[in-house]
């Protein structure tokens, strides 16, 4: 009885998807390079010993107050009405909304106060007071 054995092959090394996992991985660098540049409003965040890390929410809008009294919804300066109307576009969204305030240290308390009336104004109650924890990096 004859065995008919198949030609030695040499095994081979398939490029095509080495290539595309370079392609993937480089489009993967790209956008977390183009995240990593956007920043955020800086401020002066206040210290606070016995503050605690609230869990991670995706119902909660950030409000951010400087030294000086600006406003930011996120990271773009608002006025007080324009403020109230993002909030209540985003509330239309997210009936259950959280406001992250953030207030610069140096920040009069009547800045945070006003942010804190206009947002009672549209019924919204929940708020998240940004601090520093010491020894936290």
């Amino acid at each position: 009885m004859n065995i008919v054995l198949p030609p030695d092959n040499d095994a081979k090394f398939v490029m095509a998807p080495m290539i595309d996992m370079v392609f993937l991985l480089l489009v993967f660098f790209m956008c977390a390079s183009h995240l990593s540049t956007v920043q955020s409003v800086e401020l002066e965040i206040p210290v606070a010993g016995k503050a605690v890390v609230p869990k991670e929410r995706p119902d909660r809008l950030t409000v951010n107050i400087t030294a000086d009294g600006r406003l930011f919804g996120g990271n773009t300066e608002v006025t007080l009405d324009a403020l109230k109307a993002l909030v209540t576009e985003y509330k239309a969204r997210v009936p259950d909304v959280t406001i992250y305030l953030r207030a610069d240290r140096n920040a009069p308390h009547k800045h945070v106060r006003r942010v804190m009336n206009a947002m009672g104004e549209l019924g919204i109650d929940d708020f998240i007071f940004g601090a520093f924890i010491p020894g936290e990096s």
